[in-house]
């Protein structure tokens, strides 16, 4: 009877790894490479044997008496220890060349660094104890118990170094400006009355056996793009173009520019970088410059930028940067270090900027400006119905469209957080716009902290009470929002040239209903009413009024709302002579604010008491100019008859036609007087009666300072 023989652990181990290596091509180069630095170890280890006792290894360092008499008698111009050439008690393991294989990460990261022998053996030795951690228990033996796992620079030197002039030739590598410290492929850390050592990050060690994650520090600001799947390329020449300039191959010693693409927050230009890299299968990896440390914790930021710089560069990747232009001026420090890097980087770079923000220039490196394609609506339609389930039908994809910008970087997101809406209204229900607005509404909703206040309307047009020219003339505005984009399409915007913005001014006399009227057209318009703070927007110091009014444009754009400019002769009103550079930057200031009139894409409304203060240049850029008037007689009685809610007891006897000849006053007098008379009514658990009204009356003609009824 045969017998098969027993296989012990040992022998099913190695087999294990054997197996292991021959279908793992980055751990075969890496364990190539463990084999030679585990036999320059071993070699080490038997050299020092015989010699351990004598801690300081000062035996070979003192000279014989004989040797001392020599030199006294001849001098060669270097000492001793510089020359001497002691036989090793064993010969050195010698492997022979191991071969390279490009498709390792090993290889890749020794090719795309450009590191030397001495560089690769400096990180292999590093690399020992994150694979085997009996080799911390050997470091700390033969580096007389330094820190554990860490190899000091003294030991490095002496291990891998021939002699005394090989080792001073190859200090250069450890210098902060050589390869493997600049890039952040290994980090030397010093420490008061102890030896350097060297150290390799585990995320780096993770990366050349296969692994594929960012270092922690990373996480806050830094993420891989993903190509969006099953979204149609809309512009499919502008992608060819985007990755050409990316991608492409350059001579060598010729920089790679840096891309400046152009657009609107949300319109997709991360999407665009990662579908251009994802034609060449090439990874793109975007760093949120706002999320950096402060200058406070300029350490840490520079440890962020240095291991991002390196995560591209390993994996060929481009780099996308966001909010570019703040960090210029934000943190000039941090800017100035980031261009620096940027000056040894070979891999792309790719900063995302908005159409009105300033130039900001990277050190040396060429830049390319590109714009992004702007989609036209039947391009964000196919962008929707690509989302959508097969069976929707009865939609107006056109009317989301014209509220929305549809952006590649969140279809997909959105359109499931409609189908959440639909399974909590009827989750056997088909999907319905108002599902989808729900969730583009939310989506689009932009944080605008101290510069503007969001209204949401609950207002309509069945709660005006205006006159019918006026009422005209809002229809007249929903018409031209409507409209824009089908009659520009149709030739005109090639006729104008530039300006497509539609704007109105609304003047009249405090309380005539301007604001109202502005949060009924966004309740029509099925958006926000975006009221802008102009005390926290303008600002004393040159150039900062200008920041403000770019960050509520860009912000707004992205939001979809209707803005709303209160006082608007605070901002625009009439430019002066340029005596003086205030006086200058303010005429400025309104240049500013007519190009971004005249390119937003929504409405703009600006509202003054008083037409004449502001400049007549301006108010003839503006699309409307819509005048409010005190209401007619007429009009104060409809509006005393429906100020009061249904809730609301009102005496039957009230004479509404005698209280709207009475007194000449605004809807927001007449408000404000209902609301007063209401109060004095539920005190005496009455209806509101004459005698609730006319004191209320008499209390709104104090605050105006009118003594007569």
């Amino acid at each position: 009877m045969n017998t098969m023989p027993a296989i012990n652990k040992e022998t099913l181990q190695l087999c294990e790894t054997e197996h292991l290596l021959a279908n793992d091509v980055n751990l075969r180069a890496l364990f190539a490479q463990f084999e030679r630095m585990d036999g320059l170890l071993q070699h080490h280890l038997y050299q020092l044997r015989g010699r351990k006792n004598d801690k300081h290894n000062m035996q070979s360092f003192l000279m014989s008496q004989d040797v001392y008499e020599q030199r006294i008698s001849e001098a060669r111009g270097m000492p001793h220890w510089a020359s001497a050439m002691s036989e090793p008690p064993i010969k050195p393991f010698h492997f022979g060349t191991i071969p390279v294989n490009p498709n390792s990460r090993l290889d890749q990261l020794i090719a795309r660094f450009g590191l030397t022998p001495f560089e690769v053996d400096l990180l292999v030795l590093c690399l020992l104890p994150q694979c085997e951690h009996r080799y911390g228990l050997l470091f700390e033996y033969l580096q007389d118990a330094s820190p554990k796992d860490n190899v000091t620079v003294a030991f490095a030197l002496a291990l891998l170094c021939t002699g005394v002039p090989d080792r001073l030739r190859q200090e250069a590598s450890l210098s902060p400006q050589s390869t493997l410290l600049r890039h952040g492929l290994m980090t030397l850390k010093r420490k008061s009355g102890c030896s350097d050592t060297l150290q390799v990050d585990s995320t780096l060690y993770r990366y050349l056996i296969g692994q594929d994650v960012l270092p922690e520090c990373l996480g806050s600001c830094v993420h891989w793009l993903r190509a969006p799947k099953d979204l149609p390329d809309t512009h499919p020449a502008f992608t060819e173009k985007l990755a050409r300039a990316c991608f492409e191959e350059r001579e060598e010693g010729q920089a790679a520019p840096v891309i400046l693409l152009r657009g609107l927050p949300g319109s997709g230009r991360a999407a665009a970088v990662a579908t251009a890299g994802a034609t060449l299968s090439r990874p793109a990896l975007c760093l949120n410059l706002a999320l950096l440390p402060k200058d406070d914790d300029q350490e840490e930021a520079q440890e962020i930028l240095m291991l991002t710089l390196r995560e591209v560069r390993l994996r060929t990747a481009c780099l996308v940067l966001k909010n570019v232009t703040d960090f210029a001026t934000g943190q000039p420090t941090l800017f100035a270090d980031l261009c620096q890097r940027l000056a040894h980087h070979a891999a792309p770079v790719v900063c995302l900027i908005e159409p009105h923000s300033a130039p900001v220039w990277m050190g040396d490196l060429p830049q390319l400006l590109l714009d992004l394609p702007v989609r036209s609506p039947e391009d964000s339609m196919a962008l929707l119905r690509s989302q959508l389930p097969k069976n929707t039908k009865g939609l107006d994809l056109q009317g989301l469209v014209r509220r929305f910008q549809i952006s590649p970087d969140t279809v997909r997101q959105t359109v499931q957080e409609a189908e959440l809406y639909r399974c909590q209204r009827d989750p056997s229900a088909k999907l319905s716009q108002a599902d989808l607005y729900a969730a583009f509404r939310l989506r689009a909703q932009q944080s605008f902290g101290k510069l503007a206040q969001r209204i949401e309307p609950v207002r309509d047009f069945d709660d005006l009470i205006i006159s019918d020219e006026l009422k005209q003339q809002l229809k007249e505005i929903l018409a031209a929002i409507h409209h824009r984009d089908e009659v520009l399409a149709k030739g005109f915007a090639r006729k104008i040239g530039y300006g497509f913005g539609i704007s109105a001014l609304f003047h009249g006399d405090s309380g005539t209903g301007k604001t109202m009227v502005a949060e009924v057209l966004a309740h029509e318009l099925g958006v926000d009413l975006i009221k802008v703070d102009l005390s926290t927007v303008v600002n004393k110091y040159i150039g900062e009024t200008e920041k403000n009014l770019s960050r509520i444009f860009d912000l707004a754009t992205a939001d979809a709302g209707v803005l709303f400019f209160d006082e608007a002769d605070a901002l625009f009103g009439k430019r002066s002579e340029a005596k003086e550079a205030r006086d200058r930057h303010a005429n400025i200031e309104v240049s500013y604010l007519l190009q971004r009139l005249e390119n937003y894409p929504g409405l703009v409304v600006l509202a003054t008491n008083n037409r004449s203060h502001l400049d007549s240049a301006f108010t003839r850029r503006l699309t409307f100019i819509t005048r409010f008037t005190k209401p007619s007689v007429d009009l104060r009685e409809r509006m005393w008859r429906q100020i009061w809610p249904e809730q609301i007891a009102v005496d039957q006897d009230i004479d509404f036609t005698a209280l709207a000849k009475q007194t000449d006053i605004t809807g927001a007098s007449i408000r404000n007087i209902a609301l007063l008379a209401s109060w004095l009514a539920a005190e005496d658990k009455i209806p509101v009666g004459h005698a609730h009204i006319q004191l209320a009356l008499q209390r709104e003609h104090a605050k105006m300072g009118r003594i007569d009824l």
